[in-house]
């Protein structure tokens, strides 16, 4: 868009204030940079939900921009319990070392994971010890979105393993 008119559309704001936004030049930027794989969906209005998630599964699929699949991805699943604040993650693969790869949300919440292997193993969000089928984030503050949001895993290269969308 270098050299080139924008509009910006205000749509209001978040729960912290931001301003949210909507930009044209002509096209929707926002859905456009989703949709070439160079950033995360967040922020998505009600209306734009479904659009942004297919064009992310899109761009995941097709390893556009920021998505480059891991050899490991189609080894991991998960189910995500979004009010009890917990996730179940079950290797298919087997001897997988998970030293160093990276859960994150749509946010920029993180929890790296240290020397462990596992076939199936629970991740709390919340404080406790970590043991041979639990794992603890430690957050002080719940990561999951109640009604939508998308658990996505990266080895340690930064490569997508596996991603889980809930909610749209």
């Amino acid at each position: 868009i270098e050299n080139k008119t924008i509009e910006i559309e205000e749509i209001g704001t978040d729960k912290y204030s931001r301003i949210l936004a909507r930009i044209y030049s002509p096209e929707y930027l926002n859905y456009q940079i989703v949709k070439e794989g160079l950033a995360k969906k967040f922020l998505v209005q009600e209306s734009e939900l479904k659009n942004f998630a297919n064009a992310e599964k899109d761009s995941i699929e097709l390893e556009k921009g920021i998505w480059k699949k891991s050899p490991y991805y189609f080894c991991i699943s998960s189910e995500i319990n979004a009010k009890e604040e917990h996730i179940i993650l079950e290797n298919s693969c087997g001897n997988i070392n998970f030293k160093d790869w990276i859960i994150t949300d749509e946010s920029r919440k993180k929890y790296k994971f240290k020397n462990i292997k596992f076939t199936k193993i629970t991740l709390y969000t919340k404080e406790g010890t970590d043991n041979e089928t639990s794992l603890f984030w430690n957050s002080k503050q719940n990561v999951w979105n109640d009604d939508r949001d998308t658990l996505y895993l990266f080895d340690k290269e930064g490569k997508i393993v596996h991603y889980n969308v809930y909610g749209y």
